[in-house]
């Protein structure tokens, strides 16, 4: 069949790019051809107060590291750029809440939508185009995450509309399966993110060319702030493990900043500890079998915790939340690796067997 990835495209956010890579390997694996609909949206820079803002930067100093980051922000990007167009088989159209001209659906057998926050309402991508409101083709969802815990009322007409069109739903965390139950009495499968379904042969391939590092180091990768708390406790632990620190997506580390997705990998296959409050870095974390430790995340809006709190207690490893106390263990990841299989078994079966169903309809047809 051919068959559409309906999912954030963001060529800035790591677990995004690697998700929509995994799920398009998957899908060709099961013989398929794909292609990712480009749902990239153009933000527009705010201009208010500009000189104010460029003056305030001159007396704070921070003016060269603004000159700076602009450049590396390119290199940045041009790195994600890369790794779309080498890995990822984008479309040549655009797909948004804007969109009115959807010709391209002639074209298209099935629509899978997912992974990443797709359904998240508090993201100003979306809109009913998420759940494929211009078409009547079949789609599925698989591990589709709305990253929060509920909807808002004002909302709930719009996804129970939507989640009703699907003929098969999966996610990826039990929020959402609670969600879809309430919203319009549908069962849901909890299923595991692409990136846990390709094994770690597949991700070492990736990576086969990329730099060995030769000292040893804690990496550490937040997406909300570290406390002061925190960073003291990072630090004493580094400290007694004689480790060195790299901070993944600081944007004061101008060489880390730069990295791409496959960097992303990488510096996680040869990481000794990771601290992280990051979905995706707890996945490369079990895919390549370290000690990591979780802290949540410092975040202004809704939680975005449920995933990895699902997650974690999938896999048993809820003592990989971060305590105040120094009581972290060591993983065992023989126990870990059993829970991987069985998961990969049943959502791999639920994919093949959602897309198999909806084959078998077309060919009827």
């Amino acid at each position: 069949m051919k068959i559409a990835i309906n999912t954030i495209v963001d060529y800035s956010n790591y677990g995004n790019r690697l998700q929509n890579y995994a799920m398009q390997v998957i899908l060709e694996q099961l013989g398929h051809d794909v292609v990712t609909l480009d749902t990239k949206i153009n933000y527009v820079p705010d201009n208010k107060s500009k000189f104010s803002k460029i003056l305030h930067l001159i007396i704070s100093g921070q003016i060269m590291h603004k000159v700076l980051l602009r450049k590396y922000n390119k290199l940045r990007k041009s790195g994600f750029r890369q790794f779309s167009k080498q890995y990822i088989k984008e479309s040549s159209f655009r797909v948004s809440k804007d969109t009115t001209d959807f010709s391209f659906d002639s074209d298209i057998d099935c629509y899978v939508v997912g992974s990443d926050q797709v359904w998240n309402y508090s993201f100003s991508r979306f809109s009913s185009r998420d759940f494929i409101s211009y078409s009547e083709k079949p789609r599925i969802s698989y591990a589709a995450s709305f990253g929060v815990s509920s909807i808002p009322d004002d909302l709930k007409l719009i996804y129970t509309d939507g989640l009703k069109s699907f003929n098969s739903l999966s996610v990826r965390e039990r929020a959402g399966v609670n969600i879809i139950e309430d919203l319009c009495q549908r069962h849901a499968e909890l299923v595991l993110d692409p990136t846990l379904l390709i094994s770690q042969k597949v991700w070492k391939n990736l990576i086969s060319e990329r730099k060995k590092y030769k000292k040893k180091y804690a990496l550490v990768y937040f997406l909300g702030d570290i406390s002061k708390k925190d960073r003291d406790y990072i630090k004493l632990i580094t400290k007694e493990s004689n480790l060195e620190v790299k901070q993944l997506g600081y944007e004061k580390d101008y060489n880390l900043w730069t990295a791409d997705p496959i960097e992303f990998v990488n510096l996680f296959s040869q990481a000794e500890l990771v601290f992280t409050d990051s979905f995706h870095a707890c996945v490369f974390s079990i895919v390549f079998k370290k000690n990591f430790e979780v802290f949540k995340r410092q975040f202004d809006g809704p939680s975005m915790n449920s995933r990895i709190e699902t997650l974690l207690s999938d896999f048993k490893l809820n003592n990989q939340w971060h305590m105040d106390t120094k009581n972290r263990e060591i993983i065992n990841y023989e126990e870990v690796d059993s829970i991987l299989q069985e998961k990969r078994e049943r959502s791999l079966n639920y994919l093949s067997t959602a897309l198999n169903d909806i084959q078998k309809g077309l060919i009827n047809e």
